[in-house]
């Protein structure tokens, strides 16, 4: 939509248009990625991308306070595409790296710097295509245990699989026969292999089971006497993980919350029920696992557990202490004094601790925790540059406020943003407009640390609110259920009710209001200008519009994923189309604005076109814009860059209040 022009500060200035350091430039290119925080060897290693690359990703490992240094080959992105969403795509350990190459989705090896990637699975040309991630190394590093992605013409299947690591290309099945596989973990005395499971149509957070069966490390790898030792119908687990004495560490929701449970050593082999959880709080010790590899959770070297823990719209970093000779009784929770208000990783190596989250003014960093947790912080990425060469920090920030909007539903939580009339003076009297975002998933949440989208809209002068709809994560399994059968209904009710409950606070202008939405926001996002006046319009970054074709074309980790969103198809079809926007265009009110990558295989291209077409037929504005080489989820800087400068644009086009000759100083455009 053309360049921003450049305002300087001459009040008033209309909300929207308020002069900014955070240019769409600036935020793209400051847009890194950071994921996979691991241990090796006494220092941590994570992934991180590269937007200036064409998004890019690589390995990279701390040096212990000097800069980061690469440990992927030049020239590679590492990312797997298992489920789409990937997760797991590299391992460190003794100084040896395993990677997957994003260009053909092989599993490598690489031994030290500047030695060459050895290539440790078979290439796939013809189908069945086969994909790898979330590798475990057994006791002797002759195998890795991998989960494998098959694709077949006709079907996708997933099993855990054993990779030779010595470059013969051998692979040998470990476990098949059921449906999902994720998490393979080897004990450390290499006797015993624990894992994840789960079935359609149930995604992992709503029934999964963690599985132990007995290894066989040798020249013939595989497992026996497979046997269930948490998890069912209505019940998720997640992130086994062994402790250093046996125990088997893991969250569960059994009792409406994910919290932390342990098998003693002793009872691994034969678990009995009754396993008390090591805390009993109304609090997540874990998160949907929508991409392989989470660890959210670290056993310190005195046997603590240092682990996220997530309670009151953010993240909290927590030590669990064990009871001592009393074993019956719950741990101790010890919070941990961090910065981060949201983490997405936890690591220990040796005596030193390590995060991976983001703070109120900084996305995605890596921190180290001074002794444990109890001294200094000091960051082991390199500081993301943003505005004028500067980082996150001396960027403006503008905090997000915790809201919870009284709906007939209920409380609906959320963060709202408002702008700093300190800084640039608005109309006098004036209400900043408001921008409503809708978090995809749906089964998400809120990100309360440094939003770059978010400031980039608020320090112009317009007002953001992130809503925690039902469905979200965060808040408890009964919270998360609540969407089911109701989605493009609830969501749709509970961003509605949030942006008029926060205009009849005053703070925000109630007849200026827009939606947004990425994923399965955007569903939500156009369903709210199908079932209400409220919005003068919505944006969409790769958003469904149609239920029907998201269930029939989708991949296959989602394909059942509908069944307890809306209901199974093709028996509930015709509720499918009452609640996809497409099917409904006649009721839209309101401007689109759809941002969509070519090559999505989540929510191919075509759901956009039709959409577009659907609506320019009928007379509502509406425009596409199709970015080539993108999937789903933006990662190169051009890309994002183009979406932010659209994005600015089409609010400035709803909202009015362009400056007048008069706002602006002379010889300036």
């Amino acid at each position: 939509m053309g360049s921003e022009p450049t305002v300087p500060v001459v009040a008033p200035v209309p909300f929207g248009w308020w002069p900014s350091p955070l240019t769409a430039a600036s935020v793209a290119a400051g847009r890194i990625s950071r994921s996979g925080l691991h241990p090796d060897d006494g220092r941590f290693v994570w992934c991180e991308s590269r937007p200036a690359e064409g998004g890019r990703q690589v390995v990279v490992a701390d040096r212990d306070g000097d800069p980061p240094v690469e440990r992927s080959p030049a020239g590679v992105s590492v990312r797997t595409r298992v489920h789409e969403y990937g997760g797991g795509a590299a391992l460190s350990a003794a100084g040896r790296l395993w990677f997957v190459d994003l260009g053909d989705q092989r599993l490598y090896r690489v031994d030290g710097p500047d030695r060459a990637p050895v290539p440790l699975t078979p290439a796939s040309g013809a189908p069945p295509v086969r994909r790898w991630a979330d590798a475990s190394p057994t006791r002797s590093g002759r195998w890795l245990v991998c989960v494998e992605e098959r694709l077949d013409p006709d079907r996708t299947s997933h099993r855990l699989v054993a990779v030779a690591t010595d470059g013969s290309l051998r692979t040998e099945v470990v476990v098949a026969g059921g449906g999902f596989v994720a998490a393979p973990r080897v004990s450390p005395d290499g006797r015993l292999l624990a894992w994840v499971g789960w079935d359609h149509p149930a995604m992992p957070w709503d029934a999964s089971t963690l599985w132990v069966a007995d290894l066989d490390d040798g020249p013939a790898p595989g497992v026996r006497g497979a046997r269930r030792v948490a998890g069912g119908a209505d019940n998720s687990v997640g992130q086994p993980r062994w402790m250093s004495d046996g125990g088997l560490l893991y969250v569960d929701d059994r009792t409406g919350w994910w919290l932390p449970y342990r098998l003693e050593p002793d009872r691994v082999d034969a678990p009995g029920p009754g396993t008390p959880a090591l805390v009993e709080l109304e609090a997540e010790f874990h998160a949907p696992d929508w991409a392989l590899g989470q660890a959210t959770v670290a056993e310190a070297a005195d046997g603590s557990v240092v682990t996220r823990m997530h309670r009151d719209g953010r993240d909290h970093l927590v030590r669990l202490v064990p009871p001592g000779d009393r074993p019956a009784r719950p741990w101790t929770v010890e919070r941990i004094d961090q910065p981060c208000v949201s983490l997405a990783g936890v690591a220990v190596a040796g005596d030193r601790l390590a995060v991976l989250g983001s703070t109120p003014d900084a996305a995605s960093v890596v921190l180290e925790l001074g002794d444990g947790g109890r001294g200094p912080v000091r960051e082991l990425s390199t500081p993301t540059p943003t505005a004028g060469g500067g980082t996150a920090s001396t960027s403006p920030v503008v905090p997000g406020e915790p809201f919870v909007a009284a709906t007939p539903s209920g409380p609906v939580p959320g963060l709202v943003y408002l702008p700093d009339r300190r800084t640039t003076v608005g109309p006098p009297g004036d209400r900043p407009p408001l921008v409503v975002f809708c978090h995809g998933g749906p089964t998400g949440a809120t990100d309360p640390g440094w939003n770059p989208v978010v400031q980039f809209l608020v320090s112009r002068g317009l007002a953001v609110a992130a809503v925690d709809y039902r469905g979200s994560s965060g808040y408890g399994r009964a919270y998360r259920r609540a969407l089911e059968g109701r989605w493009g209904v609830a969501d749709v009710e509970d961003c509605t009710a949030y942006a008029r409950a926060l205009a009849d606070t005053g703070r925000v202008d109630g007849r200026r209001m827009a939606v947004r939405g990425t994923s399965a926001g955007g569903l939500t996002a156009l369903g709210a200008l199908v079932d209400s006046d409220c919005f003068l319009g919505a944006v969409a970054w790769y958003g469904v519009t149609d239920l029907e074709s998201l269930a029939t074309d989708t991949h296959d980790f989602e394909s059942r994923y509908l069944d307890g969103l809306v209901g199974p198809f093709p028996a509930a079809r015709d509720e499918y189309r009452r609640r996809s926007p497409l099917h409904r265009a006649a009721d839209l009110q309101g401007a689109v604005l759809l941002l969509q990558g070519a090559d999505d295989p989540v929510v191919p291209l075509a759901q956009a076109r039709r959409m577009a077409e659907t609506l320019a037929g009928r007379g509502i504005r509406c425009e596409l814009q199709v970015f080539e080489g993108e999937s789903h989820g933006f990662r190169r800087a051009a890309t994002v860059e183009a979406c932010l400068r659209s994005e600015l644009g089409f609010y400035r086009s709803l909202f009015g209040g362009a400056p007048t000759a008069a706002d602006v100083a002379p010889g300036r455009p």
